[in-house]
């Protein structure tokens, strides 16, 4: 799940939009714990980077999900993409979250990404050639 700076894996356009569908998914009601809009930070373990974090998971099926994540770094640039994962329960009210995309050797390969959603929070640890670190976000709310 995310992104590039972390991963120079985004196209780097300048920091504008929302990924797709998030007004959509900010507002739709979901008794599915992981699908909907989410929005929080990502911070890089590689260079101490850091900056904010959006994400729309739609369900697709089985127990695979769309994650499309926009995710923002020295207050004006902006990178997204898109990727597949699995996602499946981990008990008390747990889910795990595990996929990959990858994103061409020049943008850092295979990015990974593996997390728990648990009460509304996303917790997740990015991986790629080129770089590593944490994304945390929450379910977005009707202000975000």
């Amino acid at each position: 799940m995310k992104l590039l700076l972390l991963s120079p894996a985004l196209l780097i356009t300048a920091c504008t939009g929302l990924p797709r569908g998030w007004q959509d998914a900010k507002s739709a009601a979901s008794n599915d714990p992981v699908s909907g809009a989410w929005i929080g930070t990502w911070r890089s373990d590689t260079n101490g980077h850091s900056g904010g974090l959006r994400a729309v998971a739609t369900k697709q099926a089985g127990d695979v999900w769309q994650f499309r994540y926009r995710a923002s770094w020295a207050k004006v640039l902006c990178a997204g993409f898109t990727m597949d994962a699995k996602v499946q329960p981990a008990g008390k009210g747990a889910w795990k979250v595990t996929g990959g995309k990858d994103l061409g050797g020049a943008l850092g390969g295979t990015f990974t990404c593996n997390g728990t959603v648990r009460g509304g929070e996303f917790k997740a640890r990015y991986d790629s050639r080129m770089d590593r670190g944490v994304m945390e976000m929450r379910k977005a709310a009707a202000g975000d």
